[in-house]
């Protein structure tokens, strides 16, 4: 008798489960594409990612099981219905974390720019211009931590290639955040542009890149893109983003758009200014 199949949380389109030291997720026409690009980057020396054990005997792929903690939220908060998103754990937005969140980042972007991308299968369109193979979904939850501090990153179905910014820009609206004051006091957070500048200061100087607006321009695209994509899936019927949609979540995604679009240019001469 083989060893159980333990559903993961995550992964809803995708059937996740563990088996052993194994994680086990349907396969996909993109997913050669990502076991390849996870075997390139530990062969380049890359340790926070899953292995790729390749498919199993149900054409699943098969990954290590990486230990830790996932930054997942604990319920939805309270105020006004929800529409704040879900509380995350205290240890996802200390500045120790950030800054190694910015190390880990550069690490993987310079392992996998050497990988070899044309004619592959990718679940999103590449970005031009290609600089690397974004992760495209670094949110806490696909974040593994161990003490507190980012170590590992899963759920690589969204890998593209790509602008390095395409990845700066989104980590930095979900772990700065860059998010309107209301939320961030909901979140028990700092509110404030000056306090965003200094978190947005320090995850670039450890990932090792000076300030540019073009990296708030692809945080804005990035999620942009990806609201729509979720509003699709509610009106499709898929039940988490309806319930996202009826709490108001979606709506406030709209006005974080709005606050990077009315914050971009002083976000960055801030920075610029300040070093």
């Amino acid at each position: 008798m083989g060893e159980p199949e333990i559903p993961l949380t995550g992964g809803a389109d995708s059937n996740v489960v563990r088996v052993g030291g194994t994680v086990r997720r349907d396969g996909r026409a993109w997913s050669s594409a990502v076991l390849d690009l996870l075997r390139h980057v530990e062969r380049q020396g890359f340790e926070g990612a899953p292995r790729a054990l390749g498919f199993d005997d149900e054409g699943r792929e098969c990954l290590t099981y990486v230990e830790g903690d996932v930054g997942l939220g604990k319920g939805f908060i309270p105020d006004q219905l929800g529409r704040f998103d879900v509380r995350l754990p205290d240890y996802v937005w200390s500045d120790r974390a950030l800054a190694e969140l910015g190390k880990l980042l550069r690490s993987y972007h310079d392992a996998a720019a050497s990988f070899p991308w044309n004619e592959r299968n990718w679940r999103l369109q590449p970005q031009e211009p290609v600089e690397t193979i974004c992760h495209n979904d670094l949110s806490p939850w696909n974040t593994v931590f161990r003490a507190g501090l980012p170590v590992a990153f899963i759920d690589w179905d969204a890998a593209a290639p790509g602008p390095r910014s395409w990845d700066l820009g989104f980590i930095a609206w979900r772990w700065v955040p860059f998010w309107r004051d209301d939320k961030c006091e909901a979140h028990g957070l700092p509110k404030g542009v000056r306090e965003k500048t200094r978190r947005f200061q320090l995850f670039l100087d450890a990932y090792g890149i000076e300030p540019e607006l073009e990296i708030m321009r692809a945080a804005i695209e990035r999620v942009r893109q990806m609201q729509q994509h979720m509003r699709n899936l509610a009106a499709s019927g898929s039940a988490w983003e309806i319930e996202l949609e009826r709490r108001g979540v979606l709506d406030e995604g709209a006005l974080e758009l709005a606050w990077m679009e009315e914050h971009a240019g002083e976000l960055v001469q801030r920075l610029g200014s300040s070093s």
